[in-house]
């Protein structure tokens, strides 16, 4: 749903487009707490995702026309930290809620809250300023008058062909593989059957990648604001991951507690904490009036990275044959490998961007060029 959320944004605007789909995504969570079949409960769980699939890219839209360029950065690295801060309310909280009035409960409650907040975005959000009568926040990027919606074809051709996105999209592929097939999915195996830990305590160390991924936007929005530089920070960070997957290569199975906790912080930190960046340099690079576009074929990548890299460490690990008896540190060994190597190219595309002039940006779109 990414790259059809980013065109209805550009089209019909982010507020109408949010608010419907806040409002699908109540709608499945209410049926899904009153399934009682697996078909229902089925369709429920679809409806869900559809609507909150398409909140996060027209989101972002909204904000290019909101923030200027340098606040931009701060802006989106927020909404990425909020939303950590949803996985972690998530867990325990969404747990001790169950135990109080059920799942069925907690569900509705769930609808509830997101129905109210469809209702709260269609009454106090606005797609632009101009639209509260204020005045827009870029100008020299801002035309005056109406402006002619770029057509879709024309809108892809300026996407696709930019080198600059292509950089991005590679970043952003090898930085959703690594961050979810890792933090999202192998490190509970690798933490109980490496290191012999219970589910419990597996589960306090995966905490960890939460709260990077809470405080880590936060703190690469504060460092994009003072060094304004996309390509340091995204090739940096990423080769900062690469350093991170040598580290536990080198130290596999041997690592003491307080190593573990600090390679986990580290990595929620350096794995969500650029997003946001690199979300910025979308907006940089294209006109904003297809900024929806660009921006949700680009969140493509993460995706599809996150899709391709949980099957494959699978699959490396299924080479081992030890699924059934047990997973050594030696089992692990390649899928190390292949992060170190995933990483340093990410790092090399993000070093690869290069600054661009948005009066040149403004101009394929028809704004006015500025000096």
């Amino acid at each position: 749903m990414q790259v059809p959320s980013g065109i209805l944004a550009d089209k019909l605007g982010p507020r109408l487009l949010v608010t419907i789909c806040m409002i699908v995504a109540s709608v499945g969570s209410v049926l899904f707490s009153l399934a009682d079949t697996v078909t229902t409960a089925f369709m429920a769980r679809v409806l869900v995702g559809l609507g909150l699939s398409a909140v996060l890219v027209p989101s972002y839209k909204a904000l290019t026309a909101w923030f200027s360029t340098k606040r931009y950065v701060m802006a989106t690295s927020i909404v990425i930290s909020v939303a950590g801060l949803g996985g972690v309310v998530a867990g325990s909280p969404l747990g001790w809620l169950s135990e109080q009035i059920g799942w069925r409960g907690s569900f509705q409650v769930i609808a509830g809250m997101t129905f109210a907040t469809a209702i709260l975005v269609w009454l106090l959000v606005r797609n632009k300023p101009q639209d509260f009568n204020l005045p827009a926040v870029e100008p020299t990027r801002t035309p005056a008058g109406p402006v002619k919606s770029m057509p879709i074809g024309q809108s892809f051709g300026t996407i696709l062909g930019s080198l600059d996105f292509w950089l991005m999209a590679v970043w952003f592929f090898f930085n959703g593989a690594i961050l979810f097939s890792f933090a999202g999915l192998w490190s509970g195996p690798y933490f109980m059957q490496v290191y012999g830990m219970s589910k419990t305590t597996a589960g306090n160390f995966i905490n960890i990648f939460s709260f990077g991924w809470i405080f880590g936007p936060l703190l690469f929005g504060w460092l994009a604001t003072r060094f304004p530089s996309n390509s340091r920070i995204l090739g940096g960070s990423m080769s900062g991951m690469a350093l991170l997957c040598l580290w536990i290569y080198l130290r596999n199975g041997s690592m003491a507690v307080i190593e573990l906790y600090t390679f986990n912080t580290l990595f929620g930190l350096l794995g969500a904490g650029p997003a946001g960046v690199c979300f910025a340099a979308v907006k940089e690079r294209f006109p904003l009036q297809i900024a929806g576009t660009a921006t949700g074929l680009l969140y493509v990548f993460p995706m599809a990275g996150s899709a391709l890299y949980q099957p494959l460490a699978g699959a490396i690990l299924d080479r081992s044959g030890h699924l059934k008896s047990g997973l050594g540190a030696e089992d692990f060994s390649i899928l190390f490998i292949v992060y170190v190597v995933s990483c340093a190219l990410a790092g090399l595309a993000g070093f690869m961007l290069h600054r661009k002039n948005t009066a040149e940006i403004d101009l394929m779109a028809g704004a006015p060029a500025t000096e």
